[in-house]
């Protein structure tokens, strides 16, 4: 936990929130343009239609194993609050503080009629996980499950990888699930 944080660092994770968000609609958005010969669909502009638009094209794509499909929908779900705050804080914004006394720094917007927070230190252990998720994209878009050492097999090692490397909440293949 950060002790103290000034206005200008708060200030400074309004921009690194964007470009973090800015990278991971790019990763997303080439990856259903090649999945469309190149071409981008009107249905994925925007970023929560991008991800959607993603989803949906690894879910049908070529190589829909249960392990692709499984990681690009759990993807998309965790991915969901973070974009909630991105949207949040881009649509409305009222406020940004540095650490007073006891109150910790954070930004806070107000959508319809409601008003949430993040504190810094939220913010920051999201951008890390965020800043991963561009390559998360390309390797369940694109990593051949086929081939030797690839990490779209589905196995306990691979969920247990996926699990630690990128914080996705894979069910252990390991254990039954009674319904």
């Amino acid at each position: 936990m950060v002790k103290d944080v000034s206005f200008e660092q708060i200030s400074g994770s309004l921009g690194s929130l964007l470009l973090l968000w800015s990278a991971i609609e790019q990763s997303a958005r080439a990856e259903v343009a090649r999945a469309n010969d190149g071409q981008l669909p009107k249905s994925a502009h925007g970023i929560a239609a991008a991800l959607s638009a993603w989803e949906t094209a690894v879910v049908s794509g070529k190589d829909p194993s249960l392990l692709r499909k499984m990681l690009a929908s759990t993807l998309r779900a965790q991915l969901q609050h973070p974009l909630d705050v991105r949207n949040g804080v881009c649509h409305g914004l009222v406020g940004l503080s540095a650490t007073h006394g006891d109150g910790a720094a954070s930004l806070t917007w107000e959508l319809n009629g409601k008003r949430r927070s993040v504190t810094w230190d939220e913010l920051q252990v999201t951008f890390s996980w965020l800043s991963k998720i561009p390559h998360a994209i390309g390797m369940i878009s694109n990593s051949p499950s086929m081939t030797l050492g690839s990490r779209m097999k589905d196995n306990h090692e691979n969920r247990e990888w996926w699990r630690a490397e990128y914080g996705l909440n894979l069910p252990d293949p390991t254990r039954s699930v009674s319904l």
